[in-house]
């Protein structure tokens, strides 16, 4: 009968630090952060790739219990650049504005690098994070002009701990350490 009562003091337990857990998390401050961390992701993607409708599914987050918070976006690259039947046709502002045009994979560079950075200025606006949980921005990169379709998506997935991003904000982290921390993965 004691062992009884000791599997349940246990599970009680269990259960008690469960929910604990579950109510130190405001979730209208993190719904609250992850929209302001999704316009400044908009932001800095606006800024690097300027042509209409390069952004075609804006900035997402959400909150994932136990491990963070995610956010997704979907871009397009070469908008000024149409393949028809009968060639390359390019708008007059884009050879206006990028007399040489970048490849797909500086592109895909751009935005990898620009997620990074973006991980480093602005991750602490999220706040509501314990250390161990990740910040990820998931980013879907489309070549309008590919066409083979398994190549035309290239999926980038950057990953950092929230401990580390406060490790860069308190100067505790070089920005060239905090880079190598970054899990990026890109397929």
């Amino acid at each position: 009968m004691s062992y009884r009562k000791f599997c349940l003091v246990v599970l009680f337990l269990a259960l008690f630090t469960q929910l604990s857990a579950q109510q130190g998390y405001n979730l209208a401050l993190i719904k609250r952060d992850t929209q302001i961390f999704e316009q400044i992701i908009e932001e800095v993607l606006k800024q690097n790739f300027n042509t209409p409708f390069a952004l075609t599914a804006e900035p997402k987050g959400a909150y994932l219990q136990g491990y963070g918070v995610t956010f997704s976006f979907q871009l397009n690259l070469n908008r000024a650049t149409i393949r028809t039947p009968f060639g390359e046709m390019k708008s007059a502002k884009s050879a206006a504005t990028s007399p040489q045009k970048r490849s797909k994979e500086d592109q895909v560079r751009i935005v990898m690098d620009s997620m990074i950075d973006c991980l480093a200025d602005y991750g602490h606006t999220v706040k509501q994070l314990s250390p161990r949980d990740r910040i990820s921005i998931h980013a879907h990169v489309i070549d309008r002009n590919e066409l083979d379709p398994a190549r035309s998506v290239t999926v980038l997935v950057l990953t950092v701990l929230k401990d580390d991003i406060d490790q860069l904000s308190a100067r505790k982290l070089s920005l060239e350490r905090f880079k190598q921390r970054v899990h990026v993965l890109q397929y």
